[in-house]
């Protein structure tokens, strides 16, 4: 399977891979589309896949033979098999999607593949009609950004012992997850946490940073939260800047990472700046 540039790149509405996610405009090429189906089938990971970070194999994997190349559209399926499966249709094209023809090869492609569940991710420009805004932050040798005071690192914390409650009482899976790995000894980066009122109210990480498919050292995506109680004093904006001035010190040239629309996060990043590089949206299908 061979991917032709002038037919994938007119519909290439943001800047996102197949198993890879969101990556720098100046790194999307049709190379990189090639290098993922390269490690179909095969577990590994490209050296510059985010997830590497958690795990030993890739569980996600594109499903070569299944891959709809056209000049109007590419519909490039992955498979999961976590759980019980899913099945992941990604949609490349300027008209929007057709979910009933979408629904039908969901239920053919769980059925072929065992996958209980599907969905389609589509991407465009329209900002009030999308679920996740993609940005982008790049650094600059001139940025002068100090760490706040009250930023410190979750090592360091007097009161690490509230991280566990801050987890638990966000709701956020992610850093239920991130507890999980610290909890079995897993050393991914350093966590930067806000505290108030005796406890800990925010968090970012962890803090690490990849070199891309084109050599630059850029920062992956973090987790990176406020309670609900704690919203509206700063420390959500105090965090993103402590995370800044690490990447900074760390050599990073950029960031890139999603925001969902709406959320207290993608108004920060636009306030701070960063640039919109595309908008995704994501739909739940039957696929059994």
């Amino acid at each position: 399977m061979r991917f032709r540039w002038d037919w994938l790149s007119p519909v290439l509405q943001a800047p996102y891979v197949p198993t890879l996610g969101p990556v720098h405009p100046e790194v999307l090429s049709v190379d990189l589309f090639h290098d993922v189906l390269s490690a179909a089938d095969t577990g590994r990971f490209l050296p510059y896949d985010k997830d590497r970070r958690w795990f030993s194999s890739k569980d996600e994997r594109v499903i070569i033979k299944e891959i709809i190349h056209a000049p109007d559209l590419t519909l490039i399926p992955t498979l999961s098999t976590r759980g019980r499966g899913t099945i992941k249709l990604h949609h490349f094209a300027i008209a929007p999607p057709d979910f009933t023809d979408l629904s039908r090869q969901a239920r053919c492609l769980g059925n072929t593949y065992g996958a209980a569940s599907a969905k389609v991710i589509w991407f465009h420009q329209n900002p009030s009609k999308a679920r996740n805004r993609i940005m982008l932050k790049t650094y600059a040798a001139r940025d002068q950004i100090e760490q706040p005071e009250h930023i410190i690192e979750l090592g360091h914390c007097e009161i690490a012992d509230t991280f566990p409650a801050f987890a638990d009482q966000l709701g956020v899976a992610g850093f239920a997850f991130l507890y999980q790995r610290m909890s079995a000894g897993c050393d991914d980066g350093p966590v930067l946490v806000a505290v108030d009122d005796d406890r800990i109210v925010g968090a970012v990480g962890p803090l690490t940073t990849l070199t891309d498919a084109v050599g630059v050292r850029m920062v992956p995506p973090q987790y990176y939260a406020v309670h609900p109680d704690y919203r509206r004093r700063g420390h959500g904006r105090a965090l993103w800047k402590a995370a800044l001035a690490w990447g900074l010190q760390h050599g990073a040239a950029y960031k890139v990472l999603q925001a969902q629309t709406g959320a207290p996060a993608e108004y920060l990043y636009l306030s701070e700046g960063l640039a919109t590089l595309g908008f995704i949206n994501t739909r739940t299908l039957s696929a059994v």
